[in-house]
Formats: C-alpha cells, sequence, structure tokens
C-alpha cells in the first residue's frame, strides 16, 4: 500500500499537479499584497515581532520573492531550491502565526488578502500551511531522488 502511494505521488502528472498547485498558492498570495504594500506592511507591523523598520521592508521584499518562487515553480526553474525557499517561508510564516496568536495581535494573517476579513482560528492556518508543506515534501523528495545516483 505505501509503495502505491509513492509511486503515485513520484508520477510526472502528480509531480506537474503539485508544482502548479503549489506555484499557483504563492503566485496568488503575492499579488494583492504587491497592490497594496502598504496595507501590507501594516499587518506585517501589527505582529510585533520585528522592528518596525524593517517589518516594512520585509513586507515589501516578500510578495516579491513568494511571486518570483511561485513562477519558478510553475515553469519548473529552480524546482528544489524554491521548494527550499518557500517551505522555509512558511515555516517561518507559521512561526509568526504563532507567536501572534500567543500576543493577540493575530487578527488577520495577511497570507492571501490584506483586507481583513473573518478571522481563522489558528488550527486552520496551520492546517493549511502543513497542507501546503507536505506538497512541498513531495516536490523535494522527487527532486532528491532524481538526483541521487543510479546504482545497477
Amino acid at each position: 500500500m505505501v509503495k502505491r502511494v509513492i509511486l503515485f505521488l513520484n508520477q510526472k502528472k502528480v509531480q506537474l499537479a503539485a508544482r502548479f498547485i503549489l506555484g499557483g498558492v504563492f503566485i496568488y498570495a503575492s499579488l494583492d499584497k504587491i497592490a497594496f504594500p502598504r496595507e501590507f506592511a501594516n499587518i506585517v507591523i501589527k505582529y510585533r515581532i520585528l522592528p518596525e523598520k524593517l517589518a516594512i521592508y520585509f513586507a515589501f521584499l516578500l510578495p516579491w520573492v513568494e511571486l518570483i518562487l511561485g513562477i519558478f515553480l510553475v515553469i519548473g526553474l529552480y524546482v528544489r531550491e524554491s521548494v527550499l525557499a518557500l517551505a522555509s517561508l512558511l515555516l517561518v510564516f507559521m512561526a509568526a502565526m504563532i507567536i501572534g496568536s500567543l500576543n493577540g495581535t493575530l487578527n488577520s494573517c495577511g497570507c492571501f488578502s490584506i483586507k481583513p476579513s473573518n478571522p481563522e482560528s489558528l488550527f486552520l492556518m496551520l492546517t493549511r500551511d502543513i497542507l501546503l508543506l507536505f506538497g512541498f515534501l513531495i516536490l523535494y523528495i522527487n527532486k532528491l531522488k532524481n538526483q541521487l545516483p543510479h546504482f545497477p
């Protein structure tokens, strides 16, 4: 059973779908932040994790990184590096959400929209990010497997 799952996840169609979905998620996540940089900067500042000036720089740079890495995933360029960078960003986001929740400053994560919406529970946000991490793990393991030497 496990072998079948692994074989299924290593199929080119599944890998391509994972790249498109994960790349698309990050491209989509970047668009609102790029369109409204000041509003996104205010969300980052409200987390009270970074000093205000650094939070502003982070908020202006982050959406462009998400966009570029998402495009790389979709077109298949620097896939392994993009997977590692985006998975690392996800881990940072998860830590920030936990800290923001503990500080009482997490109203809206700012993940996909800078507009305040109905607040999501920390559990749902972390669950979503864990599912994304699983997708990245699938891509990373496949890329790593393809780069190992094959012995007869």
